[in-house]
């Protein structure tokens, strides 16, 4: 009988994933009896563990952000409620946290205004997940080359017309969900945000200290990420204010 190598390497992988799994069920478990008993600081050891393994999930993080609020942890609180929106950005029970940690920041920032175009085209977006534009886009596209191909294959004038007005009308809709996707995959890319983590941190006009200081930020200010220098970060923060701090004090999400 052969013996096939890459088989079982298969084999032993999908069996170590399934047990990986399991634990972390377990250790998932065990950390939510330890927050419903008031023991944060030892659930969020659980939860760690899970980290540990490089798994990654809205509830986990939803959960490490409850146990920082029970303790107080500002930065801490808002980094992970900010991790389980980034990959469930319409959880109504994580919008609601997140607006609870936010209230314990000492910095209150207003953002910039936004025309009502720009809020519309907002709203737009934020009606479906990329996922789903991903596989509206693909729809659309598929639905013009039946159209167009009944328009190529069809004698009849009246016919002709409705399906070539049918394939531009889907040709149209493919284009906005591709534009849509391609800005919101541009925009996940280039933004970088992260938690300032400091208790306080100086922000400087020029990466540099000797320069002017032109305001003070706390913990658990989220900040966008733009460039580094030599042991500095430049930040700009969500009214457009922008300086740059000295590196390490900003955990990225």
């Amino acid at each position: 009988m052969k013996f096939n190598m890459k088989k079982s390497f298969y084999i032993v992988f999908l069996l170590f994933k399934i047990g990986f799994s399991q634990t972390s069920d377990l250790l998932f478990e065990k950390g939510n009896e330890l927050y419903n008993k008031g023991e944060f600081e030892l659930a969020i050891n659980e939860y760690n563990k899970i980290l540990e393994n490089e798994l990654h999930s809205p509830e986990l993080y939803f959960n490490l952000g409850n146990c920082f609020y029970k303790l107080n942890e500002v930065a801490k609180s808002n980094f992970y409620f900010e991790k389980a929106l980034i990959l469930s950005p319409k959880d109504q029970y994580i919008l609601k946290n997140l607006s609870f940690a936010k209230n314990m920041i000492l910095d209150s920032i207003e953002e910039l205004p936004k025309t009502q175009v720009q809020k519309n085209i907002d709203s737009l977006i934020f009606l479906f997940s990329f996922r789903i534009w991903s596989f509206m886009s693909i729809g659309f596209m598929l639905i013009f080359f039946i159209s167009s191909l009944f328009y190529l294959f069809s004698y009849n004038s009246i016919h002709k017309r409705f399906y070539f007005s049918l394939s531009i009308v889907f040709l149209s809709f493919s284009f906005l969900t591709s534009n849509i996707i391609w800005k919101e995959s541009k925009k996940l890319n280039e933004t970088k945000n992260g938690i300032i983590f400091a208790k306080e941190l100086s922000v400087f006009s020029e990466p540099n200290s000797r320069n002017e200081e032109i305001f003070i930020l706390h913990e658990g200010t989220k900040v966008q990420l733009m460039d580094k220098l030599k042991g500095w970060e430049k930040i700009r923060l969500v009214n457009g204010s922008e300086g740059w701090v000295i590196e390490n004090q900003i955990k990225t999400l």
